[in-house]
């Protein structure tokens, strides 16, 4: 069985042919022309461990995509079955490919309510796949509203041997918080306001909470936190914590690979993910995995949706609640007991054999 993973938003799509080759199987991850950074496997791994699973094309816009999509059309030819990730589900909807289907994010949110020939082409998609999955519980509501009763979830699979627990010396004395969810709390950057503010990251709760944290009585350790700048929102974000009184707080540093994320993972003693979806974002699975605590947002009723206990991370949907999770997470024993939560969760949830095993199965039942 040969399988190609197509549509390699935060590079899920390549993991997922990294670890079904790791069961035997024969799978390649196919590029695009355009994808880069976060969405291209050598911010993942170094060269020499992805491009053996890599395969590309030309992505072209206009009349040319039918360019594009006649190479496409050689490639999916040589795969028994595609799986396709965000848009790229249309492209092997119109090029009539065996296909399982994932929704990745905004593609079930936002993308299948324009009323446009991309959004139609997207709804189609979806409903013509072989299988459908959507990988955030915060989908729910879309599968419903869009009536996909075939659709079924599908956790995020984590290399929890990349992504595990470093020895670390418990730290009383200060707080390193790494907050490198994407900047996105305005709808400045664009014109569909009402589609995107679903998936805005809402991070101004996050620095409006530790401006009320610092002026707190309960406050009693020094903060510092490292934060990524990237996102349409990096602009935005230094006026914003001048004017909070928290700059002087903030380390802003460069986008960083993966392998100095898994770094700061390691030296944080919290991670802060995002507070408006409500949902984990890849980088609370990672860090969790790593056995660091998470500061987020989530809801219980989503989440029992899809699984059988909560998961550890710390929920936050207010400023206010935030200084009450800081406060708490002060205590270095308490981050330790969270961290180690947390792991297990992800171990019980997220490990990638389990994941890999059911979807490759899936493929052998379709062929």
């Amino acid at each position: 069985m040969k399988i190609l993973f197509t549509g390699n938003i935060d590079n899920i799509a390549y993991s997922c042919a990294k670890f079904a080759r790791r069961k035997g199987v024969d799978a390649d991850v196919l590029i695009s022309s355009v994808e880069k950074e976060v969405s291209h496997p050598f911010w993942e791994d170094p060269e020499d461990v992805a491009s053996p699973i890599m395969r590309s094309f030309e992505r072209r816009g206009g009349l040319q995509v039918f360019n594009s999509l006649f190479q496409m059309r050689k490639i999916f030819d040589e795969y028994d079955i595609v799986i396709s990730m965000g848009m790229m589900s249309i492209a092997a909807h119109l090029l009539k490919s065996p296909y399982i289907a994932i929704a990745l994010g905004a593609d079930m949110k936002e993308l299948v309510f324009e009323k446009t020939p991309r959004g139609w082409l997207m709804d189609r998609a979806f409903r013509y796949a072989t299988q459908l999955y959507y990988n955030d519980t915060d989908h729910i509501p879309a599968v419903s509203q869009k009536g996909y009763n075939q659709a079924r979830y599908f956790p995020i699979p984590v290399d929890t041997e990349k992504y595990s627990p470093k020895n670390q010396k418990p730290n009383d004395e200060s707080l390193l918080l790494f907050h490198g969810s994407s900047l996105s709390w305005t709808l400045d950057w664009t014109k569909k306001k009402e589609l995107h503010k679903t998936t805005l990251k809402r991070n101004d709760v996050f620095f409006k909470g530790l401006h009320q944290y610092i002026n707190s009585d309960k406050s009693r350790v020094p903060v510092q936190v490292v934060v990524p700048l990237w996102g349409p929102d990096k602009d935005n974000v230094k006026p914003l914590c001048e004017k909070l009184g928290i700059l002087h707080l903030i380390k802003f540093v460069p986008p960083v690979n993966k392998s100095e994320i898994i770094d700061l993972y390691h030296r944080a003693d919290v991670v802060i993910d995002q507070f408006n979806m409500p949902r984990l974002g890849y980088n609370a699975l990672e860090a969790l995995s790593c056995g660091r605590p998470v500061l987020g947002y989530y809801t219980e009723e989503l989440q029992l949706a899809c699984y059988p206990e909560l998961p550890p991370m710390l929920s936050a949907n207010s400023p206010e609640v935030v200084v009450e999770h800081l406060i708490d997470l002060q205590d270095s024993s308490y981050r330790v007991e969270k961290g180690k939560e947390g792991r297990n969760w992800i171990l019980n949830h997220h490990h990638w054999d389990p994941i890999i095993t059911s979807l490759l199965n899936e493929c052998n039942d379709l062929l």
